[in-house]
């Protein structure tokens, strides 16, 4: 099971809470498992009760596990969802203005995965990713920095892509024919850098608003990794209401 990485912006009861998840999805824990107690998660991951509890109360809330009195916490399959259930539209854009973008490519290339990254790209050789950075403004005012990790073999001809009018999941979807099974969003404040507040002509240590982004297609496996700092004074995110097929 992965650890918590402190040097992530990502809250740590967040990452707690994908590190149990994700192990539930891919097997490692099975129906019917006990899960470690509080105290035996505090002491592996390196964090409070609070954050445990956080965590626990996120997975029990989603169906993946159940708490009995008396016995622990115990793995379960997530619950099927019934009726009308609420999904985050799969736009390029968590972040939705309603106003057109100019779009400037500030960086192509291929990369190495930073090291809060590496686990999600596990599978690419030597953790090599397509990184692309672009600067979204509106009226020529920069208000969000976008920078995407691309799995390499899954896009081998994206660096020749022209990135400065298209959507990245467009690209994935439509050129490539990457299924994207499986979205995965958290959203936060953060505070400005000094690169990011250079790129988006604000103040270091500026409040922003951070929205992370992970595509999934099949087999679990993570097809892209899109990170976005806005720093407009207005947002709008973006859901939908589907009903699920049969029902």
């Amino acid at each position: 099971m992965r650890i918590i990485d402190r040097q992530s912006p990502r809250k740590l009861y967040i990452q707690l809470y994908d590190i149990l998840a994700d192990a539930i999805v891919r097997g490692e824990l099975v129906p019917g498992q006990q899960l470690p107690t509080e105290e035996t998660l505090c002491a592996q991951q390196g964090v409070s009760k609070a954050v445990v509890r956080a965590a626990l109360n996120e997975l029990t809330r989603k169906g993946y596990i159940k708490r009995i009195p008396g016995k622990g916490t115990f793995v379960q399959h997530a619950m099927e969802s019934q009726g009308v259930w609420l999904r985050v539209k799969l736009t390029e854009n968590i972040l939705d203005f309603g106003l057109p973008w100019e779009t400037e490519v500030i960086q192509k290339m291929l990369s190495v995965a930073p090291s809060d990254l590496m686990e999600l790209f596990a599978l690419e050789t030597g953790h090599q990713v397509f990184k692309v950075s672009r600067v979204r403004s509106i009226d020529q005012v920069p208000v969000v920095l976008e920078t995407s990790y691309v799995s390499h073999d899954l896009c081998p001809g994206l660096p020749l892509e022209d990135l400065r009018g298209c959507s990245l999941i467009d690209i994935l979807h439509e050129k490539y024919s990457l299924p994207i099974t499986r979205v995965a969003d958290s959203i936060e404040i953060t505070a400005l850098e000094d690169k990011e507040a250079e790129l988006l002509k604000k103040k270091k240590g500026q409040i922003a608003l951070l929205a992370d982004r992970i595509l999934y297609t099949s087999n679990n496996r993570v097809a892209a990794f899109i990170r976005l700092i806005s720093v407009s004074e207005k947002h709008r995110i973006s859901y939908e209401a589907v009903r699920h097929p049969g029902d």
